[in-house]
């Protein structure tokens, strides 16, 4: 130990003259004692003199008589120090008790061969790297007394009972400032009233005051007010002679206000009779050792609070296996309530567990981790079962522990900690047999399922994915996507896959999934599986398979931009390609030309030979067009009798005129449908672009007045669009007219069209449909009318309010609830209030919402896709059903079908009509049923003017069925009777 000392106190190698003592050669000498101004030496812990300066031989030879050395025994010291505590009254049982403590200041009486001095004693323990005692360092300051003629005055005046200031040599009193002023103590000579006599300059800076300042005061000016009371008690004690001494911990007040704490010795020097001088006080600053005190006491405190806190418990071994320390967790596994009662050691564990592994097989004592850790064995993490024998409980245990060793690697003690883990243990076991459940539920789901690592090789494919990839699964786990044969993976692993490791969420994506069946089409979804520390561990990927749905889709997506009936494109196509042909001509400075073809009294054909005599009629009208018109041309039907034909890159007005003159000549020629030959005539209105307008709907409502204008000069003709046609305007505005009387005069009336069940022809609800009796206009016509001139808002309404009174109307009768449904027009629809405006009428007639069917078409949910969905949940959270009317008419609504809140999907009459005719018409239903029952509506066919139609609809699995074949729409009294015929032939 001895190179640790040196490098400790900083010497230099020993060329120095103060020798070691005699035995103990292991020491090295120490010549900063030889440099050091105070006397001072060095004790071993044998009690002998390792090393003593020159200044600490003078003052020992002046108090004891005689010279000491190094080797010489403290005990051989022929001194004695007085202080209150009598088994500390010799250097020996002094030094011996400084080797067990911390820097200490001795102050008493030194009695040596001569005379009674007083003096100041530091001792500071020296300790080696692993704090035991090495050596004392000892540093004695005397104090000179009457005996020697020192003076101790430092005011103007002399203090009572002090000697004269003549008695004192200038040169003495320069000397004992000096001493005073080298110790690095606080050091102060205070009168018997508690005043400053002398005071040195560490103590002036302890307490913020300079010299003049502090020795106009007393002690008890600067001493904290909690500590006053117990200082001048000793104070006391020390005149009445009941002490000679007295150390004590107080708290000063320094200048600024601030307590400090210091560690006071105070000894009272008498004269020669034995009465009272004055107090020698020595003031040493413990201010950081208090709050470093303080730290360490509440970081105690904390690290046992954390201790304790721990729900795991701890215990602390030494190397005998005695129990040092325990948590609270600890002690309440044994059953006790502190450390001092416990007195534990390992063999106490024996008494209070059984212990087995998890195969229940016991676990003797001897290979307890415990055993094994003080053994220098490894131990940690050892899961076993215990039963503690107080309670009987049995519990699963984590054991792990650890050796703690020295610098050198001993022993010093053991840490064990056991976790009580049987929630997590039988967790785990649940767990494990959960994912067996789990794997065993994804090996049955139709889905394709596979589970991929972090690394993106598969770990799990089930059943579905070895089917369709026609891959044992031992060929696909552990492998990555682009390592398997025939499968394109690049979409996935560019962007699901990827994004779901990426974002730790769940992302979507489509793929085509080639197969030995064909290109099928795939919806991928991507989760990522967190493990319990919020990490992913793997990416679970489900494939559906939507490739039927996918096809549905497309053949009524063709529907959409087709009529169904012609194969021409529809309106919706028209916009779009309108905008592209005029974009051109735009740009090219070209013209261009909208026809619009209305024929003549189409109607009458419907009537007089049935509706397919005349779709037959307008498929030859279609071809006949196409027929004429140029390869560039595009020709649309618009619906009913109506065509448009947009002809690009148009020469002049004469050249459309020929080619309208044209196509009338062609129209006018007749029509062979079986035996029958039918006869025709078209009026055509013609717009130009750009003179009669540069948006194509303005164009086509330009030639669609210039075509009533034709109608209006005889028919069979054609008109270019001039600004003085406002005919059709004025039957407009003449129609919005009558419409408001109507209004007012309640000309309108419903009637009602029922629904049934195709399977059951059970009555499902009935369809109010609106009439004008008195002015014989179609609702096709005065409708859209209403709706142009806003006043569709009151006929709504009114429709709403009249459907709830025929409600209740049949209840009356005694009919059992029947739901009625009810036609929302687009413009209807788009009112902000619609909503409310329902709710309000349905409970202004008491009528519960289940028993309301609202119908929209695709136009008025697809204007604002956003805001339909909206409304319409609000509807249905109401209790509203919704359907979607004349689907397939509209256009674009496939791409949002999926979204919209519906109920009922309603198959457009214009394909139920061609069932029987057309095997195009058959695939555009088929395609519809299947869309509609994929997405989980109830389809409904309107429009079944036969038996052959409607068994084939029953057979291919639409739902609900309407039409002339089934009953004609009837007013609401009729109804009634309708209803009751039924009940009787059921």
């Amino acid at each position: 130990m001895d190179k640790h000392l040196g490098q400790l106190l900083g010497a230099p190698p020993p060329q120095s003259p103060v020798q070691p003592a005699a035995g103990n050669h292991r020491l090295p000498v120490f010549p900063i004692l030889e440099k050091m101004p105070a006397a001072a030496m060095a004790i071993g812990p044998d009690m002998r003199v390792v090393g003593i300066n020159a200044a600490c031989r003078a003052m020992l030879s002046t108090l004891c008589g005689r010279s000491v050395e190094p080797g010489d025994h403290v005990s051989s010291i022929p001194i004695r120090i007085e202080t209150p505590t009598a088994d500390h009254d010799t250097l020996e049982r002094f030094c011996r008790h400084a080797f067990a403590s911390t820097d200490a200041y001795i102050v008493g009486h030194c009695l040596g061969s001569k005379q009674l001095h007083g003096v100041l004693m530091k001792f500071t323990p020296v300790l080696d790297a692993f704090f035991q005692p090495l050596l004392l360092h000892l540093t004695l300051h005397r104090f000179p007394g009457d005996q020697g003629g020192d003076g101790v005055e430092h005011q103007s005046g002399r203090p009572v009972g002090e000697p004269p200031r003549d008695d004192i040599f200038p040169e003495r009193e320069n000397e004992l400032d000096r001493a005073l002023e080298a110790v690095p103590v606080g050091i102060a000579h205070v009168a018997l009233d508690g005043r400053f006599l002398r005071v040195n300059s560490f103590l002036c800076n302890m307490l913020g005051y300079s010299k003049r300042e502090l020795v106009a005061l007393t002690y008890q000016d600067v001493t904290d007010p909690l500590d006053l009371e117990a200082d001048e008690a000793l104070v006391q004690e020390l005149i009445d002679g009941k002490r000679c001494s007295y150390v004590m911990e107080k708290r000063y007040r320094q200048k600024s206000g601030n307590p400090i704490w210091a560690y006071l010795a105070v000894t009272l020097l008498r004269d020669e009779s034995g009465a009272p001088k004055y107090f020698v006080s020595v003031v040493s600053d413990i201010n950081h050792q208090k709050k470093a005190l303080a730290d360490v006491e509440e970081s105690q405190a904390r690290l046992k609070a954390v201790f304790d806190s721990l729900s795991e418990a701890v215990f602390v071994f030494n190397t005998k296996g005695q129990l040092l320390d325990a948590n609270l967790a600890g002690l309440a596994m044994f059953g006790y309530q502190d450390i001092a009662e416990a007195a534990a050691s390992v063999a106490d564990l024996d008494k209070h567990f059984d212990v087995w592994n998890l195969d229940s097989k016991r676990v003797p004592m001897e290979s307890w981790p415990i055993y094994r850790l003080l053994r220098g064995e490894q131990a940690t993490n050892v899961e076993l079962k215990v039963r503690q024998r107080s309670s009987g409980r049995t519990w699963i245990a984590s054991f792990s522990g650890s050796l703690m060793v020295d610098g050198q690697g001993r022993p010093q003690f053991a840490v064990l900690t056991i976790r009580d883990i049987t929630k997590r243990h039988y967790a785990q076991t649940s767990l494990k047999a959960s994912e067996q459940r789990f794997r065993t539920a994804l090996d049955h789901i139709p889905d394709m399922i596979v589970l991929y690592d972090r690394d993106y090789r598969i770990r799990y494919v089930n059943h579905a994915m070895v089917a369709v990839t026609q891959q044992p699964a031992s060929a696909l786990v552990g492998r990555q996507d682009d390592e398997l044969r025939g499968i394109k993976w690049a979409d996935l692993r560019r962007s699901a896959l990827h994004a779901a490791a990426e974002t730790a969420s769940v992302q979507k994506t489509d793929i085509e999934f080639p197969s030995p069946n064909g290109t099928r089409h795939v919806a991928v979804t991507c989760v990522p599986l967190m493990s319990g520390r919020g990490n992913i561990e793997e990416i679970m990927c489900l494939y559906h398979d939507y490739t039927e749905r996918k096809r549905a889709e497309e053949k009524a997506r063709q529907a959409a931009l087709h009529d169904p009936l012609t194969r021409l494109p529809n309106r919706a196509l028209l916009f779009e390609y309108a905008r592209h042909v005029l974009g051109i001509a735009r740009r090219a400075h070209e013209k261009a030309a909208v026809l619009f073809i209305d024929l003549d009294r189409f109607k009458p054909i419907n009537d007089l030979h049935g509706h397919e005599a005349g779709d037959e009629v307008l498929r030859q009208i279609a071809q006949r067009i196409l027929t004429h018109a140029r390869e560039e041309d595009m020709v649309f039907r618009l619906g009913g009798d109506e065509f448009l034909i947009l002809l690009p890159r148009v020469d002049s007005a004469e050249d459309v005129g020929d080619m309208a003159m044209h196509l009338l000549a062609a129209l006018n020629q007749p029509f062979y449908v079986g035996h029958l030959k039918l006869v025709l005539s078209a009026s055509i209105g013609i717009s130009l672009y750009p003179d009669h307008g540069g948006q194509i709907d303005t164009l086509i409502n330009h030639a669609d007045a210039a075509m009533y204008h034709a109608k209006q000069q005889g028919r069979n003709g054609f008109q270019f669009y001039e600004s003085e046609m406002s005919d059709h305007i004025d039957q407009q505005a003449a129609l919005e007219q009558e419409l408001k009387i109507a209004i007012e005069r309640n000309e309108f009336r419903l009637v009602y069209q029922p629904v049934v069940d195709m399977h059951t022809g059970r009555l499902t609800c009935v369809e109010a449909l609106i009439r004008w009796p008195k002015n014989d206009t179609s609702a096709d016509r005065f409708v859209p009318v209403a709706e142009m001139t806003g006043l569709i808002g009151p006929v709504g309404d009114w429709v709403l309010a009249e459907a709830c009174r025929q409600h209740w109307r049949w209840k009356d009768a005694g009919l059992a609830e029947v739901p009625i449904a009810v036609n929302v027009s687009p413009v209807q629809f788009r009112r902000l209030d619609l909503a409310e405006q329902v709710q309000v009428t349905l409970q202004r007639h008491g009528l519960r919402p289940s028993a309301l069917q609202l119908e929209l078409t695709e136009t008025a949910v697809m204007d604002d896709i956003g805001r339909a969905v909206e409304v319409l949940n609000r509807l249905r959270n109401m209790g509203i059903r919704i359907s979607l009317d004349d689907f397939g008419t509209g256009y674009s609504s496939l791409n949002y079908l999926s979204s919209l809140p519906l109920d009922k999907l309603k198959i457009d009459q214009s394909f139920v009509r061609r069932i029987e005719s057309d095997s195009a018409g058959r695939a555009v239903t088929d395609a519809v049923i299947v869309l509609g029952r994929t997405l989980g509506m109830t389809v409904v066919a309107e429009g079944i003017e036969s038996g052959p139609v409607l068994e084939y609809l029953r057979e291919h699995g639409c739902h609900e069925g309407q039409g002339y074949f089934i009953c004609k729409p009837m007013s609401g009294e009729a109804m009634i009777d309708w209803i009751r015929g039924r009940e009787q032939l059921a």
